[in-house]
């Protein structure tokens, strides 16, 4: 099975914009909206080869992305470990726990949901953590964005660290 290669697109700031797939990055140097700052060692054909970095020569104006606090991206944040006896487990070992319960009006926010495993959620109930006299290790709270986790699973080049 032949392995994608991707390209990191910089904005006319050097700010880092999306992952896209290598020749839509070699499309658009040859179109002459982008240009190339780093090259990946495989060759598109004989002359060319994919890029790795390429800076827009326009500048985009692009709301930053958010991501949601869905199940799987409580289960990124906090590692796969529970929350409160600290273990690792496999994703179809855990849930989710409401800090604040939802009975009583928990929101499903970065704040409020941490990765518990099922022994400690069943312990824990509908209560706050200190009704059920157990500690979060570490208060949940938004994760600063990564331009990587857009694409989970990929192998990130070293060319890109300097811009990530």
């Amino acid at each position: 099975m032949e392995q994608k290669i991707y390209t990191l697109k910089l904005d006319a700031a050097y700010q880092p914009i999306e992952i896209i797939e290598g020749a839509k990055g070699f499309s658009m140097v040859y179109s002459g909206r982008a240009r190339v700052l780093e090259n990946h060692n495989e060759q598109l054909n004989a002359l060319f080869c994919y890029p790795s970095v390429i800076v827009l020569k326009n500048y985009i104006r692009k709301r930053p992305l958010q991501l949601s606090p869905s199940r799987s991206n409580i289960y990124w944040r906090d590692e796969h470990r529970c929350q409160y006896c600290l273990k690792y487990f496999p994703r179809p070992e855990l849930t989710l726990d409401h800090v604040f319960p939802k009975s009583r009006g928990g929101e499903k926010t970065w704040d409020n949901l941490v990765t518990c495993c099922t022994p400690c959620n069943q312990k824990k109930g509908n209560r706050t953590p200190s009704e059920a006299s157990m500690e979060l290790f570490r208060k949940p709270s938004r994760p600063r964005f990564t331009i990587v986790r857009t694409k989970n699973g990929i192998r990130i080049p070293p060319s890109w660290k300097k811009f990530i």
